[in-house]
């Protein structure tokens, strides 16, 4: 059994490491010092000689994590933040039982987040690095005194385990700036410490839960300590729950670029939330706290809140709080910018004159217009489609049929499609990921959706690990069903790839055909596979008998037409802006708070601009101008623009701002809190 010495200075390696050690009290084989009292080092107050706790931030070392320190079994605290630290977190140092702190941020760690085993694991922080795949399941449920989980800035997929609501002590979960899809998990308002939640810049669908608000336990109500909530920059849709008024000690609320419609429920528009918006702002300027939460529909904002522009009469809105521009509603562009976002590997298959300038629309392979020049139907089944479905496509106000089947496209189904008034959505046979945005499988009348009350989102398409023949729940019987392949994560899968059984093949290369073992695992796997089939099938179709019929609210997709825009389907819950001139760029100041223990640290995290390691994390900065139309306006100032990523407060920009005389004020009188929520299918 290796000395404690030797376990710890397994954290010395090569040249680099030397020199790291020469600077150091101890840190070196045969040290006149006991390890226990080295730089960084703390052992157990009673025998004086098992090592507890490595403490060794921002002390430019360059190292790996040996999977040796996982020996330390008395190992409390294991802090190498801000460090040169690379390759994988071992699964051995996760292992051990005793760890109560885990601080890795701002390194350069690879791979997974492994499961972690001890249960009094307080505080987690892999931020800023590089990390990959999804998080254990269970991770909340094994971590129930955890109070600080970070993992944000890294490069984690899947799904936010529900897990989490497990976490009894929680005050900071922040998963910022990765690319977790599905939805907010539900319960995370019973969580009665939570201050800080950050989930903004992710792939995030769905609703806000009420619950965020208003706990479903009840010893839970009335004791919310939510401070700041951040779910910009994702893709949420439903409205604003007016419940979020009932958090009294909530700062920050960040909405903005995400799907929302209707207005913000005017008990949220109070000076003293988001109030960091109106720095700079003249103190007799007319003000619109509800601004300050997100900017109303048909209007655009550089950050989706104050100061909101209007949208010119040829582009419309419908979500609060936009961020960037108002969307171009002339045909042309909405079908230049869907092949522009299509042809990622070149021209498509066959003949293809999109890229053409000179032939009409219209005239377009693949595209079908009607008597009035309005595209109707795009149908572009396997033609090499590669690159994502742009949000555009979905306020084509005439387009029925949409066949991108049979692609290589990525990325996300948009929920944007809610808009255009589709009989036929065809996105099978593609490499989509995440889940069919709620919004979309509440949308009537779209491959028969909606008939007899059926909502379903697998008749847009198969949840990912499920395949049909179409990708896809069918009127005339093709259910969706389970695949055995763990990797068969995409939606609208057609087959599954566990299905497929080559023919064994000799050491020459040669086909030599199936052998009698090999004939009997494929009759198993057949029969096995036909009763998981059946028993799935049936157990479905007893579900849906249970919720055949039941009423599905359509409030929001029923109301008045939104203003600029003609919805055949479904409208937009919205009011026309008020305002009537062009405001100039604010300079926003959106900041974490400065959490005791956590990565935060103003102005010092921030990795240099030039630093390889963290090129493209961080906003560049950059002139915005006009943001109600694709042009430019120039305002003749200049400085750094408001960065809107979570590290730390920003400077607002230089020059002298005008104001117009009286800020337009549109009518509150609508409001989210009078609209009908729209239930969630549920998605398992």
């Amino acid at each position: 059994m290796p000395s404690q010495e030797e376990l710890v200075l397994s954290l010395v390696q090569g040249e680099g490491g030397k020199e790291w050690a020469s600077r150091r009290t101890g840190w070196e084989s045969g040290a006149s010092e006991p390890v226990c009292d080295w730089d960084g080092i703390e052992c157990d107050n009673d025998d004086k000689k098992t090592v507890v706790s490595i403490s060794l931030p921002s002390s430019d070392l360059s190292t790996t994590i040996p999977s040796q320190l996982g020996q330390l079994k008395s190992l409390q605290t294991l802090n190498l933040r801000e460090n040169i630290v690379w390759g994988f977190i071992p699964t051995a140092v996760a292992a051990l039982t005793e760890l109560e702190i885990f601080d890795v941020a701002q390194n350069r760690l690879t791979g997974s987040i492994p499961r972690f085993s001890s249960t009094v694991l307080r505080k987690f922080d892999a931020s800023r690095n590089m990390l990959t795949g999804s998080l254990p399941s269970d991770v909340g449920a094994s971590h129930q005194l955890m109070t600080l989980y970070d993992a944000m800035y890294n490069s984690l997929t899947g799904t936010i385990p529900k897990s989490f609501k497990e976490m009894r002590n929680l005050v900071t979960l922040s998963l910022s700036e990765n690319g977790f899809s599905g939805t907010i998990p539900p319960n995370l308002g019973d969580l009665r410490q939570l201050k800080y939640l950050y989930l903004d810049n992710n792939n995030l669908v769905g609703v806000i839960p009420p619950n965020v608000a208003r706990p479903d336990d009840p010893s839970a109500k009335g004791s919310s300590m939510l401070s700041e909530v951040w779910f910009h920059e994702n893709m949420l849709s439903g409205t604003i729950p007016a419940a979020l008024a009932d958090l009294d000690k909530l700062v920050n609320l960040y909405i903005d670029g995400n799907k929302f419609t209707g207005t913000i429920p005017n008990a949220l528009c109070r000076p003293t939330l988001n109030a960091d918006f109106f720095e700079g702002v003249p103190d007799d300027t007319d003000r619109n706290y509800c601004d300050s939460v997100a900017c109303p529909a048909n209007t655009a904002a550089f950050e989706g809140v104050f100061p909101c522009t209007k949208c010119e009469s040829s582009y419309d809105n419908p979500y609060l709080g936009r961020t960037g521009e108002c969307i171009n509603l002339n045909q042309r562009i909405i079908l230049d910018k869907f092949y522009e976002s299509t042809s990622q590997s070149g021209p498509w298959k066959g003949s293809s004159n999109w890229d053409d300038e000179d032939t009409f629309l219209c005239d377009f392979s693949g595209v079908t217009c009607d008597s009035n020049s309005n595209v109707i139907r795009i149908e572009l089944k396997g033609r090499g489609l590669k690159g994502t479905i742009p949000e555009e496509i979905g306020f084509l106000s005439f387009l029925e049929v949409l066949d991108l089947s049979d692609n290589h496209l990525s990325g996300f189904l948009p929920s944007d499609l809610r808009w255009a008034p589709l009989r036929h959505l065809d996105v099978s046979g593609n490499h989509i990921k995440g889940i069919v945005p709620p919004m979309l499988c509440l949308k009537g009348g779209v491959n028969g959706n909606g008939d007899n009350g059926d909502y379903n989102c697998e008749r847009i398409a198969c949840p990912a690990a499920t395949f049909s023949p179409t990708g896809r729940e069918s009127s005339s019987g093709e259910m969706c069903m389970p695949c055995m392949d763990n990797n068969a994560n995409m939606l609208g899968m057609k087959t599954c790839e566990a299905l497929a059984i080559a023919k064994p093949f000799d050491a020459r290369g040669s086909d030599s055909g199936i052998s009698v073992s090999g004939l009997v695992g494929l009759t198993v796997s057949v029969v096995v596979f036909f009763i998981a089939a059946t028993f799935f099938v049936a157990l479905r179709m007893n579900k849906r008998r249970r919720l055949r019929g039941e009423e599905v609210p359509q409030e929001e997709m029923m109301d008045d037409k939104h203003v600029g825009i003609e919805r055949n389907p479904a409208a937009v819950s919205s009011l026309p802006y008020a305002d009537e001139e062009d405001y100039e760029q604010v300079g926003h100041r959106r900041g974490r708070t400065n959490l005791p223990g956590s990565s935060y640290r103003t102005h010092v995290n921030m990795p240099p601009p030039d630093d390889p390691l963290y090129a493209g994390t961080f906003p560049d900065e950059e002139e915005y101008d006009s943001v109600a139309s694709g042009g430019s306006r120039s305002n003749g100032s200049s400085g750094d623009d408001a960065d809107r990523s979570p590290l730390g407060d920003n400077n607002s920009k230089n020059g002298s701002w005008e104001y117009p005389d009286k800020i337009g004020v549109r009518d509150s009188g609508r409001e989210s809190s009078k609209e009908v929520w729209l239930d969630v299918p549920k998605i398992e």
